[in-house]
């Protein structure tokens, strides 16, 4: 008699056991790993409507964790280059700028939904400097890469957002001959960047490597002004 008493129990419980694992909720995408819609209401916030219009998203996940990669690109035939380099106008000329970023996200069981934690970002750009005047005269050009990145005290809360810089480099040289301006590698800032808010990676011309009158001088010159 007891035996058999034992043994109902001891299937009560696998039965209890059973029931609790199927009720036990489990992240959305956790059992479906692979391409999510950038799109998706569940990813906190959206990667789409607060990034640069035709950024091209592209989202994965594994189990309680999703990465967004996002790439944008402009390129432009002439444009007004720095104001304040030389004694005239200088324009930028045949450039390229790409912007990618990788976002990511956790999954917060109270919500449902995947909250973004960390941003990483890089900038890059690539142009020739010429003379507004003379535009034909002679050129330098210049490359700038620079690598950004932003955490969130409160995970998918936009206003919590704290961004620093991680690296720079730039390089400007004439077509023939040796760099005017190099720098490699800096280290990063331990400063914030605008809480709140991403940095306007628009503002490439604010470049401050020693005296910056010296060093954009020698640009001025290489140009002719």
């Amino acid at each position: 008699m007891s035996e058999r008493i034992l043994r109902s129990v001891i299937s009560v419980v696998a039965m209890l056991v059973t029931l609790g694992s199927v009720a036990v909720p489990t992240p959305a995408f956790a059992q479906s790993p692979g391409s999510v819609d950038p799109a998706d209401t569940r990813l906190v916030p959206s990667p789409g409507p607060n990034s640069d219009p035709g950024t091209a998203w592209e989202c994965r996940s594994s189990g309680q964790e999703v990465r967004c990669a996002g790439t944008v690109t402009f390129q432009w035939q002439e444009q007004d280059g720095p104001e304040d380099w030389c004694s005239t106008p200088i324009l930028s000329v045949n450039g390229t700028f790409v912007r990618t970023q990788t976002r990511y996200y956790g999954y917060d069981d109270p919500t449902g939904s995947f909250l973004e934690y960390r941003r990483l970002i890089h900038v890059s750009s690539e142009e020739s400097l010429v003379p507004a005047s003379e535009p034909a005269a002679s050129s330098v050009r210049a490359w700038l890469n620079m690598t950004w990145q932003t955490s969130f005290q409160v995970p998918g809360d936009l206003d919590s957002r704290v961004t620093r810089k991680q690296g720079i480099d730039t390089l400007i040289k004439p077509l023939a001959g040796g760099p005017i301006l190099l720098d490699v590698g800096q280290k990063t800032e331990d400063r914030m960047t605008a809480p709140g808010e991403d940095f306007d990676f628009r503002g490439r011309w604010d470049i401050a490597l020693g005296d910056p009158a010296v060093e954009f001088g020698k640009v001025c010159t290489a140009l002719g002004l």
